[in-house]
């Protein structure tokens, strides 16, 4: 059984398996960088790893639809598709 950590995103809360979660706070790490929003996605989806959840303000939200949109489209599975369809 895959553990899954609630990501809120404007109101809506999204159940991500845990591996996808780590992997998402790593490619927002790796483009901390980038901008601030990056760095402080990273920290928070680490957070959710150690709480189990997240609330996500709207550029965090955005900076998470950014990642998703950089990486390989399938890296993320079907969570990607959830995810940018919380945020639309």
């Amino acid at each position: 059984m895959t553990q899954t950590i609630e990501i809120g995103l404007d109101g809506k809360v999204v159940g991500v398996p845990r591996d996808v979660v780590s992997e998402l706070a790593a490619a927002a790490a790796a483009r901390a960088g980038v901008s601030e929003r990056h760095r402080d996605l990273s920290l928070h989806l680490n957070r959710a790893l150690e709480s189990g959840r997240v609330s996500l303000g709207r550029g965090d939200a955005w900076a998470l639809v950014a990642v998703l949109e950089e990486e390989h489209p399938d890296r993320f599975g079907s969570a990607a598709a959830e995810l940018r369809g919380a945020v639309a």
